[in-house]
């Protein structure tokens, strides 16, 4: 059975870098990419340009945020796995359960988020945690490990929109439970990994 191993860090802290090369000597690796390019957004598209030229050529890539668990019980044959990153895995798989609400109409979506009481908000975050329960639950069922990359969202300051303000604590808390049930666990600054659990 392989490791589950959660990478943290802040931005350009260097934990997709660091994540990447503990899988440099598998011979078969499975990156799992979860972030959307949306049309005209220059900057996200070279972001994942630069990943993408970083990283082994070998590398089998797997673009997807929804049913990844669901995938992981399907594809055993590869040594290891990456998935980049949970952040926008959980932020992506929040709007597509919005679309499948309410459809494509992302004003109608805004208005719906701004009207969220405490009872919806918990009950979407519970939705969110169902995904990962079942991501992790599948990871021990592999042989190869699985590497996950979640950015570190409580150092910073507090959000003033208060979407972000609750969303900042999803990922705060996914995050916890990543730290759990991981084998092992680092963060990352400036470039230098911290081992904090093994």
């Amino acid at each position: 059975m392989g490791k589950i191993i959660l990478v943290t860090g802040g931005a350009r802290s260097g934990k997709s870098t660091f994540a990447e090369n503990l899988l440099k000597e598998e011979p078969s690796v499975c990156y799992l990419a979860t972030s959307i390019v949306q049309p005209g957004d220059t900057e996200m598209a070279d972001r994942v340009k630069k990943h993408q030229e970083q990283r082994s050529k070998k590398w089998v890539t797997e673009e997807r945020f929804r049913d990844v668990g669901q995938f992981l019980s399907e594809h055993h044959q590869y040594k290891g796995y990456l998935l980049d990153c949970a952040t926008l895995l959980s932020i992506n798989y929040f709007y597509s359960l919005m679309v499948d609400e309410y459809g494509e109409d992302y004003a109608l979506i805004d208005e719906k988020i701004a009207g969220f009481t405490e009872d919806e908000k918990n009950k979407i975050e519970a939705k969110i945690m169902v995904e990962w329960h079942k991501i992790i639950e599948n990871a021990r069922k592999l042989s190869g490990d699985l590497i996950i990359v979640s950015n570190e969202v409580g150092l910073g300051i507090v959000p003033e929109n208060p979407f972000t303000r609750w969303f900042r604590d999803i990922y705060g808390r996914v995050n916890q439970y990543l730290g759990k049930e991981s084998d092992e666990v680092y963060l990352v600054v400036a470039g230098i990994p911290l081992e904090i659990k093994k």
